[in-house]
């Protein structure tokens, strides 16, 4: 039991000191670090280090969450190097042009105005995506609009870099307004990301984890053999 508790206690101290990433795991990661490090001797190196992190959307971060980001009409705000230095600009507006977009930054969006692509829980985030900088990306451009973007839709971005990730928002086209809730991206260009897809622990985290289990077969092992 004293291992078990200290062991717990190490991996809930790497978890909170993980400020910039959520506990939720994204299940294909957590696979693939267990398919490639823990079964192969517990040294889970992920190729390139890639990793999901959290974009802090809030007073504290960007500042982009409520109703249209907080904006009165007419209103627009730029957050430059978002989300990771060099990334790009991103512009959200409440005017002529409704929504978000970006400059240097790029979205998924279809072949005309006002068409971003709306992703759903899960759904993979590529470089396969046709991406749009600009107004055309947006909710709404003069008087075309994209369809309504319930709970649980995603928009997909590309940073200037090739950094791909998602943002967490609703659209709805009858009162004009949206909302951003959550947004993250992969650390390394290049690799896709699904969208609502947040952090795992860290590998040396995994590891911690795969040893306690190891301890408690062990030590159910050792308690079978005494008692017989």
């Amino acid at each position: 039991m004293r291992f078990m508790n200290e062991l717990l206690s190490r991996v809930l101290m790497k978890t909170t000191l993980s400020k910039n990433r959520s506990l939720k795991p994204n299940p294909n990661r957590l696979a693939a670090y267990l398919a490639t490090g823990i079964g192969a001797g517990l040294v889970a190196t992920p190729a390139a280090d890639a990793a999901i992190v959290n974009i802090d959307l809030t007073s504290t971060g960007f500042n982009l969450t409520g109703v249209n980001a907080g904006l009165s009409y007419p209103g627009s705000t730029t957050k430059s190097n978002f989300p990771i230095s060099g990334g790009g600009t991103m512009i959200v507006s409440r005017w002529f042009g409704m929504g978000i977009y970006g400059s240097g930054l790029s979205f998924a969006a279809g072949s005309g105005n006002a068409t971003p692509v709306k992703f759903t829980l899960d759904q993979s985030i590529s470089y396969s995506a046709n991406w749009k900088t600009g107004l055309p990306s947006a909710f709404k451009f003069f008087s075309t609009e994209s369809p309504d973007f319930g709970a649980g839709s995603y928009m997909g971005f590309k940073t200037a870099q090739g950094n791909l990730g998602w943002l967490e928002v609703t659209w709805a086209g009858a009162t004009d307004t949206f909302q951003i809730y959550s947004g993250a991206y992969e650390s390394v260009a290049g690799v896709a990301i699904a969208a609502g897809a947040t952090a795992v622990p860290e590998p040396s985290t995994i590891a911690l984890l795969a040893l306690g289990a190891a301890g408690v077969a062990l030590n159910r092992r050792q308690a079978k053999k005494r008692q017989g």
